[in-house]
Order: C-alpha cells, then structure tokens, then sequence
C-alpha cells in the first residue's frame, strides 16, 4: 500500500515479561510483539506489523519499551489516537498495555533512531521478601557490599568491545556504555544501565559481574581484565532474567515530545546531563 493511504504510530508500551518468550515473535511462541500484532489484526481486519525499539528476552519486563506500526487510512478515518489506545488496550491480555499512542514522523524507526536505552535490575538482598514485586525482583539471601559494586561498575563505562558480556547475530559488539549506576534503598539494590545499544544478555551479565564483587568473589580492579578477554566473563553467567527492566528508550530529537521517556526518578538525559521528568 503506498505511503500516502497510511498512518503511522507510535506508542510505547508496557509488560509483564513472566509469562512471554521475549519481546521478537517467534514461531510458536508467546510474544510482545506477536501480541501486539493479533490485538491490532483484531481491530483493523488484517495483518499489521510491529516494529520495536530493542529485543528484550524471556521474563524481562519494560515499562518503556517503543514499538511503531502503519494502519490503512480507509480504517476508522475519523477516530483519534486516543481512542484507538482504549481499544487496543481493551484486547490486549492483561500483562501488556498502551502507556501512549500517537502519530509517529515520517520514516520513523523505532530501533534505528534510538539514541539511548535505560535499563534497570532489581535486587532485594538479606532474605527480605516482599510477594508483590517477586516477578520483577531478584531475591537473594546476601548482603551485598554496595561499595563494591559501585567500584566494579564505575570500570564498565565507555565505548569498547563488549563481547565478554553479550552476543550480535549481526555487526560489530563494541557499544558506548554511558552509566552504571548503582543505588540502594534499604534491602533494595538497584543497577541502572545506560547504553547506545546492548548486547544480548548483555546487561544481565554486567549485573552478574556486579553481583560477584558485591558478594566479595570479583575483586573490582578485576573487571577490566575480564572484559578484555577472549572468552565470556564468569563463563556466560547471566542474573535471572525476571529483575530486570526496559525504562526507557530516547531518541535524538531535543524536544521533550520526540523523548520516550518513562523513568519514575526523573533521571537524566544521557550525552546532555539535563534532567529530564516523564512524558508517558
């Protein structure tokens, strides 16, 4: 259909990851975006695809992900993205859902255009438990040395190759790792990380290094070591993929509006260092 019989969308979406096999469809399988696209079949009558800004695996959740699709202008002409998003989220399973919808530029590309990625891992140490966030935390029994684990990740950051940590189908694995951040709340730590671009199982495996110092098995100066190596660090060990988190995706534009922007701290933009509050 040629460009000018569609409109194009924006949205940025929200999951439970528990119970999808990942975010990409796949054969067989329970998706995001295979969820996405059956909703959006549902209401238009034929086959719309979805296009997201990253890949997020098996039981990871998002509350910032960005997915874009086109729909036939001869569709429900006259209804606004408002009320489009109360339909779709009216069909989508409980566990995914519509923060925002509306008209997305011409040629945008949700995971070309992306400039950053905010990622963040949960982990609540010392045997404390709390029911309510058990699919979204990492429970552990130990106490962590925060302190350490603040040494370890300030070595991660900057532009290199990060193949110890991560796999590409595709190109290069050099990425530009702006923060690692790790802060504490009581029993709760929490590892934000900042990219241009990640790795597969990339970030698990930096919160796995992270983890080893806090336990006292990973000397901090260790780490720069383990990432220049040949091989994958601590043997491709990973933390479990249920605490963590897509916040956020920001795009290029400076403007607020073209910012997806989903971060509940009001973090700061990365590359600019101004603070930026949320717009979903």
């Amino acid at each position: 259909m040629a460009a000018n019989a569609q409109r194009c969308a924006r949205a940025v979406i929200e999951y439970d990851g528990t119970a999808f096999a990942g975010s990409q469809v796949q054969p067989d399988a329970r998706t995001v975006q295979g969820e996405l696209e059956e909703a959006l079949n549902r209401l238009i009558g034929e086959r719309t695809r979805v296009r997201l800004a990253g890949r997020t695996d098996a039981g990871v959740h998002a509350i910032g992900q960005v997915a874009t699709f086109c729909l036939p202008r001869r569709r429900g002409a006259d209804e606004g993205w408002p009320q489009l998003q109360r339909r779709l989220n009216a069909v989508l399973p409980p566990d995914l859902a519509v923060r925002s919808l509306r008209a997305a530029s011409a040629g945008f590309d949700p995971r070309r255009d992306a400039r950053w990625r905010v990622y963040r891992y949960r982990i609540r140490m010392n045997g404390a438990k709390r029911p309510i966030d058990r699919h979204r935390t990492l429970e552990i029994d130990d106490r962590l040395d925060v302190a350490a684990m603040r040494a370890a990740a300030e070595r991660m950051v900057g532009e290199r190759d990060f193949a110890s940590l991560g796999s590409h189908e595709h190109g290069s694995t050099v990425r530009h790792l702006a923060e690692v951040r790790v802060t504490r709340r009581g029993d709760l730590v929490e590892v934000r990380v900042t990219a241009n671009a990640f790795l597969r199982r990339m970030v698990r495996s930096i919160v796995a290094l992270l983890l080893a110092a806090g336990r006292g098995r990973l000397a901090p100066d260790q780490v720069e070591r383990l990432l220049a190596g040949a091989g994958r660090a601590l043997d491709g060990r990973a933390a479990p993929a249920k605490g963590l988190t897509l916040e956020r995706v920001v795009y290029r534009s400076a403007t607020k509006r073209d910012t997806d922007a989903a971060a509940p701290d009001g973090g700061a933009d990365p590359g600019t260092g101004k603070p930026e509050s949320a717009s979903t």
